[in-house]
């Protein structure tokens, strides 16, 4: 009985196996790319990573891990750095000189790269990049998120003076001529928007902010060092990336940095692959990778520039339960016309204004 009891239930098993088989295989959508960079078999990137931050390796790192996860391809990295140099890459690439797989860009070049017809269009979501970091025309994507806050120098300010500092701080009187702000006041743009603090309070802000007298630097590196020493108590609208990178690179006590709400997201560097690129399928598979929580957590932790988005990195930790201001593509579109105001408002000089009012 119990050998009849077996076989009928091996029977109906293979019964269900066979009327239900199993799904097949999905093919990875980065398959095509892998085939072709397999041919391709090297890469040009050029991003704005620094091969060595304070001595200690960053772009190498960076560069390494993604060659071991696709170890075919001999990496190039030929570093693209200010904006002085990204608009020679492009002035190069609009003459037909085509030296990088992957460019890098400031925001604020996306639109002549797009009049230019110069980035390749590619179905980033199909592949796996997550929509949050893509161009709406899908012609390139963001990377080295910029989180700007109030740094400040322990020696001069406390730690908790500093834990209390709101954006209000940076127009007070009691700190005039002890602060230090960017010649690009780029992390008034996410608040200029009319869903955040709108134009008219956030030109009201920026005049009151120059009232004071802040120091403009041109270098926000520079502007981060001179902190450490003292030269300044404050830096208003400070990048995170700056200020991380002497605390745990150089081993800098004595710089700080805090971010009052809302705290403001910029859109980050706008990474491409040039319509004429030599190695495009290589190039597809790198800014892929990007998008990773693998290398989003890597460039967090050598170069203080992840996105808030993925889970692992330090930022995302520090800024949790904090009311976040991102940046957007449409606002990159209106950036010189917003930053026009913004310098105008501050009494500063306008380089250049070419873009038009959006409402």
């Amino acid at each position: 009985m119990k050998a009849m009891t077996r076989l009928w239930f091996s029977i109906i098993v293979c019964s269900a196996i066979l009327s239900n088989p199993a799904p097949a295989l999905q093919a990875d959508p980065l398959d095509p790319y892998i085939a072709g960079a397999r041919k391709e078999g090297s890469v040009t990137i050029g991003i704005t990573v620094r091969d060595k931050i304070h001595g200690k390796p960053a772009g190498q790192l960076y560069m390494a891990a993604f060659q071991k996860r696709y170890p075919f391809l001999k990496v190039n990295f030929k570093r693209i750095g200010g904006g002085r140099e990204r608009e020679r890459v492009i002035t190069e690439m609009t003459a037909g000189v085509f030296n990088f797989d992957v460019a890098t860009a400031s925001a604020t070049m996306v639109r002549t790269l797009v009049e230019a017809r110069l980035p390749r269009a590619v179905e980033w979501g199909n592949v796996g990049v997550p929509q949050f970091l893509i161009h709406p025309k899908n012609i390139g994507m963001t990377l080295r998120t910029a989180l700007f806050g109030i740094a400040y120098n322990r020696d001069l300010v406390p730690d908790e003076v500093a834990a209390g500092f709101t954006w209000e701080t940076c127009t007070d009187p009691k700190w005039k001529g002890k602060i230090a702000t960017d010649n690009l006041p780029l992390h008034l743009e996410p608040l200029y928007v009319s869903n955040v603090w709108g134009p008219e309070k956030t030109l009201d802000y920026a005049r009151r902010a120059a009232a004071i007298k802040p120091i403009v630097e041109s270098s926000r590196t520079s502007a981060a060092a001179k902190l450490t020493s003292g030269a300044y108590h404050l830096i208003c609208g400070a990048p995170r990336a700056q200020t991380r990178a002497l605390q745990v690179f150089a081993g800098s006590k004595s710089i700080g940095i805090v971010f009052p709400e809302p705290v403001p997201i910029g859109i980050g560097d706008f990474i491409f692959v040039p319509d004429k690129a030599k190695h495009p399928n290589a190039a597809v598979l790198f800014m892929v990778w990007t998008a990773t929580q693998e290398a989003q957590n890597l460039l967090d932790r050598i170069d203080f520039s992840g996105h808030p988005a993925f889970e692992g990195n330090e930022i995302k930790e520090l800024l949790k339960g904090k009311q976040l201001v991102y940046g957007s593509w449409d606002d990159v579109e209106r950036s010189d016309f917003v930053l026009a105001e913004l310098l105008q408002a501050m009494g500063m000089p306008v380089v250049r204004s070419t873009a038009k009012k959006k409402k």
